[in-house]
């Protein structure tokens, strides 16, 4: 099971929280230089009434002469005067589109930042960018699920033939896309917009990005808010159980909700943890029915109801996914959840977030271990995850994929005003655990918590962080290290 660490699409981003506001080292290429900028961005006007552009960036830093690559943007204007300058957004993944995102929750933008100039950018790879693509069928596979000690070896086959259709299907890009590379377009941005500095708000693999930026370009950023924290250590390679530990955490903080609540008709199979096992057991039986025609896997249940777990919003679905399997051996509701995670469009194809997700990984990750060594530390992974194993267990690194070119760079980073870091204690995607070793891996940023769940705290899932939040953005009052908060 491939888990990104994006904001979900349905998130629910929340105008609510607003009102209450108080408004009073690894080898690296050295960093482009600042004139490598290829050209002004030319705005144009687009969503009626926001203004979209590209702009056009070296494909290889280290070869700024050479082949360019586009970048999608979309701005929306400040409405207060003077404003605070641009704020970069980034929503995650690896994989998630910031033009998409920043125009579907525009009036939550223009609401929530009006001191600003709110820029969604796709980075590369992604969306209105120049793309990168793996073939991408998703539907109903069968492959993404293994029980302990089943054999591997046709997986990693696999695993290097998809390696060969992404590199044929994407070019040079797909080993050009690391967060590195994306980062140092964001200075490109900077540069074109005619900016000295940034604002930048990061979710999820966001923080990542804001990170590596804020090591290699510090004097340029005014602030940084760094949502549902990556910590820099967790690479493909790692082999780490940290995430899949934060899915089930997430799983029995929903359960126990269930459980606890009379009305939850999970209570009719015995509470939800005997409401899953009956539905896994069902669904290693057979496929189940589910819209259009289509049948859901055992796969499909697990990224499904893992999907539901980004956000306490959608603890609803889940309950009546379950329930819907159980009763009436029908897997819409779960069919719907994982199509949310995984990319699949209204037309039956699927974005190429998945793609992105692997390529941008393993650009990121220095190591390649054998497909021994991936097999056995993916088990042991595996072996400590009660629910969702079987589907971890299928996963097989980057395999197949040379060396990267340029990993991620880890660094200090020297800024004026503190980043700020925001972790969850419910949040499956980004567990609490990975809050404080971003904090140590920057060396300047702060670190504050909630005890809410789901992926993403800022104008998404918690209301306590909401006027710390913007005072820190508004106002670069910065709070005390380990403060904390309990939602409503």
């Amino acid at each position: 099971m491939v888990v990104g660490c994006s904001t979900t699409s349905d998130s629910n981003l929340d105008t609510e929280t607003i009102d209450n506001r108080d408004t009073s080292s690894n080898q690296l290429v050295e960093p482009v230089v600042e004139d490598v900028s290829f050209e002004e961005i030319s705005w144009k006007s687009c969503y009626q009434v926001y203004e979209c552009g590209d702009l056009k960036v070296p494909l290889d830093y280290a070869n700024p002469s050479g082949d360019s690559i586009s970048i999608g943007l979309v701005r929306i204007g400040a409405s207060t005067s003077p404003s605070l300058g641009p704020l970069l957004i980034n929503f995650g993944g690896p994989g998630a589109s910031g033009t998409e995102l920043v125009y579907l929750y525009g009036s939550l933008w223009e609401y929530a930042f009006p001191e600003f100039d709110v820029i969604g950018f796709d980075p590369r790879g992604v969306g209105q960018s120049t793309q990168v693509n793996c073939p991408n069928d998703l539907d109903d596979d069968s492959d993404w699920i293994l029980e302990d000690g089943e054999d591997v070896g046709d997986l990693f086959t696999e695993a290097r033939l998809h390696v060969k259709e992404c590199l044929d299907m994407s070019g040079d890009l797909a080993l050009h896309v690391g967060t590195n590379n994306v980062s140092r377009d964001m200075d490109q941005i900077r540069l074109a917009l005619g900016e000295e500095q940034i604002t930048y708000l990061g979710y999820s693999y966001g923080t990542r990005l804001g990170a590596v930026y804020a090591s290699l370009f510090p004097d340029h950023v005014r602030a940084m808010i760094l949502d549902g924290a990556v910590a820099p250590s967790d690479q493909i390679s790692a082999f780490s159980p940290v995430q899949g530990l934060g899915f089930e955490t997430a799983w029995n903080r929903f359960a126990k909700s269930c459980d606890e609540d009379t009305n939850c008709v999970l209570n009719e199979f015995g509470g939800a943890e005997n409401a899953f096992s009956i539905a896994d057991e069902l669904l290693t039986v057979t496929n189940l029915y589910a819209l259009d025609g289509r049948e859901l896997t055992r796969g499909e249940f697990h990224f499904g109801t893992a999907s539901a777990l980004y956000s306490p919003y959608s603890w609803p679905d889940l309950v009546d996914g379950l329930y819907a399997i159980i009763s009436d051996a029908d897997g819409s509701i779960h069919q719907i959840l994982a199509d949310q995670l995984s990319g699949r469009r209204e037309d039956g194809t699927y974005d190429n977030s998945q793609s992105v997700l692997f390529l941008v990984n393993c650009a990121d990750d220095p190591l390649r271990p054998s497909d021994e060594e991936i097999a056995s530390a993916i088990d042991a992974v595996a072996d400590q995850l009660p629910h969702f194993g079987p589907s971890f267990r299928g996963e097989t690194g980057c395999a197949g994929l040379d060396e990267a070119l340029d990993p991620l760079h880890v660094g200090q980073a020297d800024l004026d005003v503190p980043a700020l870091v925001i972790s969850m204690e419910g949040d499956p995607a980004t567990p609490l655990e990975w809050g404080p070793d971003l904090v140590e891996s920057m060396g300047n940023a702060v670190l504050i918590t909630s005890n809410g769940d789901g992926h993403g705290a800022f104008l998404t899932n918690s209301e306590c962080v909401t006027d710390v939040v913007f005072d820190y953005l508004l106002n670069l009052e910065v709070p005390k290290n380990g403060w904390s908060c309990e939602e409503p």
